[in-house]
């Protein structure tokens, strides 16, 4: 894909689309202080604003002004001036900005920290010059006061502050709906580097309907940055005292931040369940039933020998399981209780049934390539398909569905994916859409008209399905033709139903020969073991009359003329 050239102001052009994007679709969520920042803003001169965006997209939030250079903008101390009056930047000072010594530090090297502070305490200059750039600023701000520090710095280069740094952080925050995605999405679309599903801007809605709506998802985005510095620091007991407080405090969560908060929970339970606070990790994870939460309760509960509750929950998660993992973990775990004898795991069950091949133990570290290999000794033709294949037909099949704009999930440009699509009302909100788009298609190679006006009129769009490469669009023909055009809509349907779990587990290799005979091969090595998804999948395709299998590989010395299926399989973890 050739690369365009960016005009030189480039940015400008696309702070000022953020800002009126925000001003139309949140205008009635702005506070008076977003606003104050829209009027003085639109008072700069436009070389101004250019420095101010140039300072909003730099990391951090402190710049040493003999360092600024910029090509376009031609008088830099006047407009350091301009925006100093204006209010956009400030001199750091004790009374503001006592906090933020780290930053204020972080603007210089190792060596330029120990040249301006080493002097005035000589004995100390040994013992900085043998500590990591980190250490270093922690000793400087035990050992100065902050007001020292500051005048030191703007001795040697004066520093400056940019200010309405959270006005501006909250202005990409509406417009992106996280505090991940930045302006460089901009810059890869329009250097041609990604391009995007076009939507027009009057199709876009707002992320967030309230300003609660941001504020939430605002919150716990600053609780999830918080536990990953906690973690770091302090006791797993005092993350739980904190975490408690703080679910305690949150009351009626919107729901667009219910997933993040959902995932934090996960994350915290999960940490104090490695950190042995099983207690502790029980009471956290009994906050959601976000898959793993209600698995990890049970395997906590009997660590903590409370089987009769384990046994419970089980029996729920057979009833109303949420994926494959929580049906067969349940069902094993269940059969394992309730036998005397030692239980093997269903996924082992169904791998012990399979049909098995030897191949040279050349093949060890790319067991699938050693499949193709004899597939092909075979007169057959392989290919790896996993998920690429799977996830490329359904996008192809749904992505009008899945890039309509009109089902409220897309709220800016640079989308690759709507808001909601791995959420559980995704499928809920598409249902009918989806079961008649299927219904709508006559047969296969009306199928395959369809999707390849779609490859062709999408070709290179990021997207969460499909990798744009031709070997793959072969490969989804084929498999459209060989597999019975009634199957292939219902495994279509079914991926939809749960499109977080149902993308995965699909067989490693696509394989057919000249008679239109196939089958969906999931290869395993002698220390392979089948997941629940991928028995979940085998077991699908044969209900549905799909071939497919599980073909187990043993090694063959390459001095040994031994074939079929002779070797011996490991057993690690085979018993549950």
């Amino acid at each position: 894909m050739a690369q365009n050239d960016l005009p030189p102001k480039y940015y400008l052009e696309y702070f000022n689309y953020v800002l009126d994007f925000v001003q139309e679709k949140y205008r009635h969520i702005l506070n008076e202080n977003e606003w104050r920042f829209l009027r003085k803003y639109y008072c700069l001169t436009e070389d101004a604003q250019c420095l101010f965006i140039r300072f909003c997209n730099r990391r951090g939030l402190f710049f040493r002004i003999n360092k600024l250079s910029y090509s376009e903008l031609e008088d830099i101390p006047a407009l350091i001036n301009e925006l100093f009056e204006r209010e956009f930047i400030e001199i750091p000072n004790t009374e503001k900005h006592q906090t933020f010594g780290k930053e204020l530090l972080g603007v210089l090297t190792t060596k330029e920290i120990i040249e301006r502070f080493a002097e005035s305490v000589i004995e100390k200059k040994t013992v900085y010059k043998k500590l990591k750039k980190e250490e270093l600023v922690e000793a400087i701000l035990q050992d100065f006061e902050f007001s020292e520090i500051i005048e030191k710095l703007n001795t040697f280069d004066p520093i400056i502050k940019v200010c309405f740094e959270f006005e501006v952080t909250f202005m990409k925050f509406l417009f992106f709906g996280n505090r991940y995605l930045d302006m460089t999405e901009f810059v890869m679309r329009d250097m041609g580097l990604v391009q995007f599903e076009n939507h027009d801007d009057d199709k876009l809605v707002a992320r967030f309907n309230t300003r609660k709506d941001a504020e939430d998802k605002w919150l716990i985005t600053d609780q999830n940055d918080l536990f990953y510095q906690l973690k770091e620091t302090a006791p797993p007991l005092e993350i739980y005292d904190w975490f408690l407080n703080f679910a305690d405090t949150i009351g009626d969560l919107s729901e667009v931040a219910k997933p993040s908060y959902e995932r934090l929970i996960l994350k915290i339970a999960t940490f104090l369940e490695k950190s042995k606070q099983l207690d502790e990790a029980l009471t956290i994870f009994r906050l959601t039933e976000q898959v793993p939460s209600r698995e990890r309760q049970v395997r906590t509960l009997q660590k903590l020998s409370h089987i009769d509750e384990a046994f419970s929950l089980c029996q729920q998660m057979i009833e109303f399981p949420k994926n494959a993992d929580e049906k067969f973990f349940a069902i094993d775990f269940l059969n394992k209780i309730n036998s005397k004898k030692k239980t093997k795991k269903s996924t082992t069950s169904w791998l012990h049934q399979a049909e098995s091949i030897t191949i040279s133990i050349d093949f060890r570290h790319q067991v699938e390539m050693g499949v193709v290999d004899y597939y092909h000794t075979e007169g057959k033709l392989a290919v790896f398909a996993e998920n690429h294949l799977w996830r490329a037909i359904f996008g192809l099949v749904f992505w009008d569905i899945v890039f309509d704009p009109s089902l409220v999930a897309f709220h800016h440009p640079f989308q690759r994916r709507p808001s909601d699509l791995y959420l559980p009302d995704f499928y809920e909100k598409r249902k009918d859409l989806i079961i008649s788009h299927l219904d709508s298609f006559a047969d296969f190679q009306d199928l395959l008209i369809y999707m390849g006006e779609r490859y062709e009129s999408k070709f290179g769009i990021a997207n969460p399905f499909v990798v744009w490469l031709d070997e793959v669009w072969l490969m989804v023909r084929k498999a459209i033709e060989v597999v019975e055009f009634e199957a292939m809509k219902k495994i279509l349907h079914e991926m939809s139903k749960n499109l977080v779990e149902n993308l995965r587990g699909f067989p490693d290799l696509f394989m057919w020969d000249d008679n239109a005979d196939y089958c969906f091969v999931e290869v395993k090595s002698p220390t392979d073991n089948l997941s629940n998804q991928q028995l979940s999948w085998l077991q699908f395709f044969e209900e549905m009359g799909v071939k497919a299998k599980v073909l187990r590989v043993y090694w063959k010395e390459n001095n040994s003329f031994e074939s079929g299926i002779e070797g011996s399989f490991t057993q690690s973890n085979d018993i549950y």
